[in-house]
């Protein structure tokens, strides 16, 4: 019971590092330029954000349907490496540049998914969902306002329900990628021996 109690606690303490994570990159990301949209207010930057989800849905449903499962994991490490750049670009010192590129921001985002593609360890694996969690969060305060903020949760929760309770196809991918040790989800151990390659393996 303590452990399960422990393991709780850990994943409100994850939870809460990525929420003070992302609002300690937000003045970060805004002093370097990195609001995705030109107006923030404007609703209509929703659809662009709902469009591009449900490209990327289709794209990992179709390489699941294909049997090319390596494409998801290339296209979720991908995302992981460029989220995580923008979050090491501003935290780590900008000691070596090269046109224009924080070097080792570049080299911390590539060891990042080297991490996940050569060792996708629990530990790797929550680090990198903690960074991602952080970056993505960030970027999402700085490029909506407040309504089309509301407009995206509101579509993107009506969107689940259909895709988990209607269509089932969220159920479907949630389980390919389950196998590809992928930052998709947390995974919390109960005991510091846990390895999670092992059960995977």
């Amino acid at each position: 019971m303590k452990r399960a109690y422990a393991a709780v606690a850990a994943t409100v303490g994850i939870f809460l590092l990525v929420q003070l994570g992302s609002l300690a990159l937000v003045q970060p990301f805004m002093d370097a330029g990195y609001q995705t949209v030109e107006d923030p207010s404007d609703p209509t930057n929703s659809l662009l954000y709902i469009g591009a989800i449900l490209v990327a849905t289709l794209v990992m449903l179709g390489a699941m349907k294909l049997d090319v499962e390596r494409l998801i994991q290339g296209l979720i490490i991908f995302a992981s490496v460029f989220l995580s750049f923008y979050v090491f670009s501003v935290v780590v010192p900008s000691v070596v540049t090269v046109a224009g590129l924080n070097v080792l921001a570049v080299l911390a985002a590539l060891a990042l998914g080297a991490g996940l593609l050569g060792y996708p360890e629990w530990y790797v694996i929550d680090a990198a969902g903690i960074v991602m969690g952080a970056g993505a969060a960030g970027l999402f305060g700085i490029s909506f306002g407040l309504l089309p903020a509301i407009v995206l949760l509101v579509v993107l929760a009506v969107y689940d329900a259909i895709s988990v309770y209607g269509t089932e196809h969220m159920l479907t991918l949630a389980s390919g990628v389950m196998d590809l040790r992928l930052p998709v989800v947390l995974v919390i151990p109960l005991t510091l021996s846990y390895s999670f390659l092992d059960e995977q393996g």
